[in-house]
């Protein structure tokens, strides 16, 4: 089954982890199995090959459960990997996470924490045993157990500052440079935006949280349970809008967050006004290279929840590509299904494309193969080409079969380094543009 041979998600303890290991000087403490924190450390590289930051990868404190503590249980084994913790690792927040199997046994982890606990260590608890959800699902309870466990209630709210929730890190492998852009806009309107997950963030920032007001969730789905328990515990109200790709899309962004927080929309539009500017300027300096490359493409967009809309939106409202198809590769209820549904129907496509939920990387090749004529031996047909795919690493035979380019923007990413690099807003709308293009011209 492609569906397990060529995943594009890992399981929850994967998404918790790539969280923790992004959020500053946070330390995991993995109650769990030798190979759950190596292998899923392994996993999430394909992030773009994300890295093991400040306490990653071979570095992660682990209680390495074996045969012995499943037949007694691992709570003993457990406590001595929180001291030995607090002794080796220097860190502002220590978390415990589960696996699969000390979820199975049943170990009482909050008992344990309860032991050990010290005022000079703060120590949370976060429940990502692996089968109840996958990658995205464990970012989600992890920002949400720091809102219930963590950041402190604050009744003094800042009017200017805002939470970014909904990228996950990893899986939404250009979660970095997209939250330091959107953060960027919101600072030409007067915001100041809390990512958690940046470089430059401090557990001080994550402690300020709380004080904002408003959060704002770049994902239908992902970040959403987040917001509501910050809404139920520090009476913070949020919006869930769409990642906004180019011009059009970030000046919208803007104003969303703009109307929510009081903020008047003349002073948004001119305060933006340089930007677009400067936007178009870039855009115009391309097109004789746009005109000399034959440049639009029929596209098949194969994406998460959080930005497979965004980038179809990009490529047909922006830059006047043809997107023929939207695969979305979520696991998502019929509900959330609707929900997807009635904002594909919302964007104003010139050129609608196909929504199909699909997780399986085979039926995704073979949904397109049997629908097309041109591989049905029709004798008349409309061909779809030139041909390109944004989509992940595994989705190269297709763009091979479509005789198409491959842009890889989508998880698992394994054939580019994404260190600070963005498609997310104005400087992240003209470098899509930039790769889209070097990729037609690569070859010359």
């Amino acid at each position: 089954m492609s569906f397990i041979e060529r995943p594009r998600f890992s399981c929850m303890l994967g998404g918790a982890l790539a969280t923790l290991t992004s959020l500053p000087r946070v330390i995991p403490i993995i109650h769990g199995a030798q190979g759950c924190g190596g292998q899923l450390t392994n996993s999430f590289a394909y992030g773009g090959y994300l890295g093991v930051g400040y306490c990653g990868g071979a570095s992660l404190p682990s209680s390495n459960v074996s045969e012995k503590e499943i037949i007694f249980g691992g709570a003993e084994r457990l406590k001595q990997e929180i001291l030995s913790a607090y002794e080796v690792m220097d860190g502002d927040l220590f978390v415990v996470v589960t696996s699969c199997m000390t979820d199975l046994i049943g170990d009482d982890v909050e008992s344990v924490i309860s032991e050990v606990e010290r005022p000079e260590y703060p120590l949370i608890f976060v429940d990502t045993g692996g089968f109840k959800g996958n990658s995205y699902y464990g970012y989600d309870i992890v920002i949400r157990s720091l809102f219930e466990q963590f950041i402190p209630v604050s009744e003094e709210k800042d009017d200017r500052l805002v939470n970014l929730l909904g990228l996950v890190p990893a899986y939404d492998p250009f979660f970095r440079g997209d939250l330091e852009e959107l953060r960027r806009i919101l600072s030409l309107i007067g915001v100041k935006a809390t990512t958690f997950v940046t470089p430059d963030q401090t557990i001080e920032d994550i402690k300020n949280a709380g004080k904002a007001e408003l959060n704002v969730v770049l994902s239908p789905v992902n970040g959403v349970r987040a917001a509501k328990a910050a809404k139920e515990k520090h009476g913070i109200d949020y919006i869930v809008t769409d990642l906004p790709i180019g011009s059009n899309a970030s000046v919208e962004f803007a104003l969303a967050v703009a109307e929510k927080l009081g903020i008047d929309e003349e002073y948004v539009r001119k305060a933006l006004a340089k930007e677009i500017d400067r936007y178009y300027s870039y855009i115009d300096r391309a097109t004789d290279v746009i005109a000399d490359t034959d440049f639009q493409n029929y596209a098949v967009v194969i994406n998460n929840v959080t930005e497979a809309l965004p980038y179809a939106k990009y490529l047909d409202n922006e830059i006047g590509w043809l997107p023929e198809y939207i695969f979305i590769t979520d696991e998502l209820r019929d509900k959330t299904k609707q929900l997807i549904r009635e904002s594909f129907e919302a964007i104003p496509f010139e050129n609608r494309p196909e929504l199909v939920f699909e997780t399986d990387t085979f039926k995704i090749q073979q949904y397109i193969l049997q629908k097309r004529p041109q591989f049905l031996s029709d004798t008349y047909y409309d061909k779809l080409d030139p041909a390109f795919v944004l989509g992940s690493s595994i989705d190269r035979k297709l763009a091979q079969t479509l005789n198409g380019n491959l842009l890889n923007t989508s998880f698992p990413v394994s054939s580019r380094i994404i260190l600070n690099h963005t498609y997310t807003g104005f400087n992240g709308g003209l470098a899509l543009l930039e790769d889209l293009i070097t990729a037609q011209v690569s070859g010359r």
